[in-house]
């Protein structure tokens, strides 16, 4: 009978082709505060291009956004799209193409072309002010976001970039122990982002080695950290139907696995799950999935 178990094995080594590799990625986020329900869900399918490597010896990535559609809470696409569903993803496609620097263990680190990104922006929001004259704040709050400093941040913690660079190559998967490392979930409960551990170890299927491993994911919120927002989440519950002087705990859930084709150095799948919940008050669930099309 097969079963998981932890094992011992070399560092996976990354794939070096100079070709393009087409991705399909969905994510979800589904929020409940008292009674009221929303879904939202957003479908891309892109090409990731490997491009060698630059004078620092960083891999030089491209990728390319080929289609992004929204989809509602049952997965189907949303034909007609209201106005912030249009505006959101005109905004979104300032970021369709992306020159990445990605070290050996493919973890994302930093955006090259974020000048052209800047471009894009500038050309599209005059034509937004144009069209919706009222969205003044959100237009300097995306000018701050897009300044230099602010927009590696941006990137690096965002959550889908996070899920998919997975960081997973040319380490050590020590039996039992894993890999851990500190990370942002951004957004992570409201609009507050809250710093993890996450920690990963590599399993495979049965007692021999197969075509594919598995990577699984587990996090626990990092709340001995500084800079964990605390006061950032008691003013959030504050705006919750509480009772002065009331108790409530922060339950978090993480889960993740990554599927990897060890011989030929590829991630070929991915899918994340995470729920932040002040039970009876309000929960917000994320789901990140990916999958490398043509995977035969």
């Amino acid at each position: 009978m097969n079963r998981s178990i932890s094992i011992r094995t070399q560092p996976l080594k990354l794939n070096e082709e100079f070709t393009s590799r087409a991705y399909t990625a969905e994510v979800m986020n589904y929020i409940k505060q008292g009674k009221k329900k929303t879904q939202s869900g957003v479908v891309i399918a892109f090409d990731l291009t490997y491009k060698g490597t630059d004078e620092k010896g960083m891999l030089i990535y491209i990728i390319e956004v080929k289609k992004r559609f929204l989809i509602n809470n049952k997965k189907i696409v949303i034909r007609k799209p209201d106005k912030a569903e249009r505006l959101a993803l005109k905004v979104a496609a300032v970021n369709d193409v992306l020159e990445l620097r990605v070290d050996k263990n493919y973890k994302l680190i930093r955006v090259v072309n974020t000048e052209e990104i800047r471009i894009k922006w500038k050309e599209l929001k005059d034509s937004i002010l144009d069209d919706y004259p009222d969205l003044i704040k959100m237009i300097r709050d995306f000018d701050w976001q897009l300044e230099e400093d602010n927009i590696q941040k941006m990137y690096l913690e965002d959550n889908f970039y996070q899920c998919f660079f997975a960081n997973i190559f040319y380490q050590e998967f020590e039996p039992q122990k894993g890999i851990t490392a500190s990370k942002i979930i951004m957004n992570g409960m409201g609009n507050i982002n809250i710093p993890v551990v996450e920690q990963k170890k590599m399993m495979t299927q049965g007692r021999r080695r197969s075509s594919s491993l598995y990577i699984t994911t587990s996090a626990k919120m990092d709340v001995e950290q500084s800079k964990f927002p605390l006061e950032k989440l008691n003013l959030f519950l504050g705006h919750l139907p509480t009772t002065s002087g009331e108790q409530h705990e922060l339950d978090f859930d993480y889960k993740g696995e990554y599927t990897v084709k060890p011989d030929i150095g590829l991630l070929t799948k991915g899918q994340l799950a995470y729920s932040f919940e002040v039970k009876g008050l309000y929960k917000k669930t994320t789901t990140i999935t990916f999958n490398l099309e043509n995977n035969e």
